[in-house]
């Protein structure tokens, strides 16, 4: 609405030319809109039917059961069947066999490291593993209690994979080279469908009650120093507790842990089975705290976010000040600190104080100096003093500048706090501007579902080979083990630079729809002077007019998006080929410099696509001229722009830090205080947790990726408010006949603004009179 403050004039002044929808002054057209680039529209179209044709390709030829299932020495993908053989792969039915067990696992993992280029953080090493395909994972002894073997077998027709018979089926029928048949001593866990010997840990927890026995009745089996341990079973010792020594005041825990686990174990065996136990501790912790994880960092991350908007909107002036002399304070204790070590200051007060807190600049330098004679000491602490003068003096300058910035930015500032107070009331007013984010994140979560699938059956098209490779201790032995690679020409290597191309395009693509849409909402608000008129509800209105008119412009800036990104990825590429020639310094320095290069390049696109993005969803004007518009723009209010952008980032960062914080200061008080109000289902089972380290770290990305989801918005509306505000003052500056808010209204420059859509408001009494 107009200024409720400005001077009221009964005759309404000419208004400006504006919007071609009949809203005098205003860019904003909500109809009339025209399809914007149309080329890049279909040229996108056209990128996607290529995209479909490799799916067809790669779901006529794939084989992603490779990448699930593995492959067995001869191989033969397991859960598969072939009705020929192949490149040396016989025919085989193998469906009903899933599972990939490694019977002679520790003597594959003994070879490896004997191996001196052996990688072990290579995926691709798995081939070097001798596996046999079996339709469970084999434990140690059977349902008889007869011990059990594996058959590394040539075909599965006529024999048992895995039996209680220790002698072979003949070398014709197995692999007897191999060492076949293998017996199990550990039982082995299916993970990915692999079965893997991993120790079996088995845990029994003890309570008993230590409290001093009663003198009429010492008995010393449930009180005292010599008390029985008790079993705490399933239920738990502190249920245990609770049920059974309801009036012991002082327990003692016991736990007693039983390991079995191979004889013979290399590090590399180890470090698997340190890292397996790791996970599923935390994976346990993390199931029984599920309940407290969800409600601590999902539903009060976006209670927080919402409170965060309430104290944006009241106290946003309190927040940008309290920040800004934050930063000074920083600054002035900095430059002091330097200018004391570089003794600038020679107070004897500041000396003897300082002193006292082990802050003494010749103290400190005696004492890290590595020198052998009182000249080069002297030495050495005249030229750390003379570091620290030279760093005080920089900090000096800097402060000034900051200080003179602050100054001259003061009026852009009042600006900054006003035009962040209108975001927190676009949001207040579109409440479902908040959700909105959810639709594109489902259609990015879906795609991206898509192409790893589809990158899954692509990148098991090429054909599989089987040759002999004889290893060196195999070799001392008789014992050999076949691998295996994938015949790969150079079309499947386009095909996957394309579908890779396809996945940096579709997914910016998919974020800039609804950023877009999120920005002609806000620009509705803020182009509408009777704030009841908009509704609830007008992002679906912008969302439709993003899909109905811009897609091509989207395309467009997605396009240039998504060519840098792919830019990083070759020179991401490179780099990782020349890491053996990169011991020049000079050479490595360079490749970062390049890699700081594009990213901050790719930033700047981002960021003048987004501007655009905003005009397009103003004007319906095309990608190219509504870059070169907002751009201008930016130019022409390059302080006001800069202030706010840096005052919203710093005060965004602190939103995402409060609500991550407060989110998981609230779960570690459910874990380690549980409230005995709330019902057992909120809670979990949360009194035995191990480590409450995983649930928190769990707890905190979520509260930090709905914290960003939440303040993404708040800043596409803030981003939105100062370019329509900087539009407003452009075009109706002439006539003054302003659409921003009475705040915003207080700080436009000239006597304009007293006049500020006068036409649209009554006379005041004192005026009639």
């Amino acid at each position: 609405m107009g200024s409720k403050t400005s001077k009221p004039i009964t005759e309404p002044t000419a208004p400006a030319k504006g919007g071609q929808d009949g809203t005098e002054g205003s860019p904003f057209k909500k109809s009339s809109r025209k399809c914007t680039d149309v080329l890049c529209l279909l040229f996108f179209v056209l990128f996607w039917i290529g995209m479909a044709v490799i799916s067809i390709v790669s779901y006529t030829k794939g084989q992603p059961q490779r990448l699930a299932y593995g492959m067995d020495f001869k191989g033969r993908i397991c859960g598969t069947q072939s009705t020929s053989a192949a490149n040396g792969v016989p025919a085989y039915d193998l469906t009903n066999y899933t599972y990939l067990a490694y019977p002679r696992l520790a003597q594959d993992l003994y070879d490896m490291q004997l191996d001196t280029k052996f990688d072990p953080t290579d995926p691709a090493n798995l081939k070097k593993l001798y596996g046999v395909c079996v339709s469970a994972c084999p434990s140690s002894l059977d349902a008889n209690g007869d011990p059990l073997y594996v058959h590394a077998l040539v075909s599965y027709e006529k024999h048992d994979v895995v039996s209680t018979t220790n002698v072979s089926y003949g070398a014709s029928v197995e692999d007897t080279a191999a060492g076949s048949p293998f017996k199990i001593y550990i039982n082995t866990t299916s993970v990915m469908y692999r079965c893997l010997e991993l120790p079996d840990q088995e845990q029994i927890n003890y309570v008993r009650c230590v409290d001093d026995c009663p003198s009429s009745s010492p008995n010393t089996s449930i009180c005292g120093s010599n008390s029985t341990f008790y079993d705490c079973g399933s239920m738990g010792c502190t249920n245990y507790q609770r049920k059974h020594l309801s009036s012991c005041k002082n327990v003692q825990l016991k736990t007693e842990t039983t390991t079995s686990q191979p004889a013979n174990q290399s590090p590399i065996f180890d470090a698997m089975n340190s890292g397996w136990f790791m996970i599923m501790g935390w994976f346990s912790d993390l199931q029984k705290a599920a309940v407290p994880v969800l409600i601590c960092g999902a539903l009060f991350a976006l209670i927080l976010g919402f409170v965060w908007l309430v104290l944006m909107r009241f106290c946003a002036g309190f927040f940008v000040w309290l920040t800004i002399l934050l930063v000074i304070a920083m600054l002035l204790i900095t430059t002091f600190f330097l200018a004391y070590r570089g003794e600038l200051l020679n107070n004897t007060n500041i000396s003897s104080t300082l002193l006292k807190s082990g802050l003494s600049a010749a103290q400190v330098a005696t004492i890290t100096a590595d020198v052998s004679s009182a000249s080069a000491q002297i030495n050495f602490v005249n030229a750390q003093t003379l570091y620290w003068t030279y760093a005080a003096y920089i900090f000096i300058a800097v402060d000034v500048v900051v200080l003179l910035l602050l100054i001259f930015m003061c009026g852009r500032i009042h600006i900054a706090v006003g035009i962040i107070r209108e975001a927190s009331k676009a949001i207040g007013r579109l409440p479902f501007l908040v959700l909105f984010p959810i639709v594109p994140a489902f259609f990015i979560t879906g795609f991206v579902i898509y192409w790893i699938i589809t990158a899954a059956y692509l990148a098991t098209s090429g054909a599989v080979s089987l040759g002999s490779v004889v290893d060196t201790v195999g070799s001392a032995t008789g014992q050999t083990r076949p691998q295996f690679s994938m015949e790969q020409d150079n079309v499947l290597n386009y095909l996957l630079i394309y579908h890779l191309f396809g996945l940096l395009w579709s997914v910016q693509f998919l974020s800039d729809l609804g950023y877009m849409a999120m920005a002609g909402a806000v620009c509705e608000y803020y182009w509408t002077l009777d704030k009841s008129t908009i509704g609830r509800i007008p992002i679906i209105a912008s969302f439709y007019r993003a899909l109905r008119y811009h897609l091509g412009t989207l395309a467009f800036g997605s396009l240039i998006v998504a060519i840098i990104q792919f830019a990083r990825l070759v020179l991401e590429y490179i780099d990782q080929k020349l890491k053996s020639a990169q011991q020049n310094t000079l050479v490595k320095v360079a490749m970062l410099c390049f890699k700081c290069c594009l990213w901050c390049f790719e930033k700047c696109i981002k960021f003048l696509n987004k501007n655009a993005y905003i005009i397009v969803a103003m004007k319906g004007d095309g990608f190219c001229s509504s870059m070169k518009e907002s751009f201008s723009l930016l130019l022409a209010n390059a302080a006001r722009v800069a202030t706010v952008s840096v005052i919203t980032t710093f005060l965004l960062f602190l939103g995402k830090i409060f609500i991550t914080a407060f989110s998981c200061m609230m779960l570690f008080l459910f874990i380690t205080n549980p409230p005995k109000q709330l019902p057992a289902f909120f809670l979990g089972d949360v009194a035995n947790i191990n480590s409450p380290v995983f649930p928190l770290l769990v707890c905190g990305l979520l509260a930090y990726g709905i914290a960003t989801m939440f303040l993404n918005v708040y800043e596409t509306a803030i981003d939105t408010i100062l370019l329509c505000f900087c539009e407003d003052c452009k075009v109706n500056k002439a006539t003054g006949t302003y659409y921003m808010s009475d705040e915003l209204l207080a700080y436009v420059d000239g006597a304009a603004k007293k006049h500020a859509f006068a036409h649209y408001q009554k006379a005041s009494p004192e005026a009639e009179a």
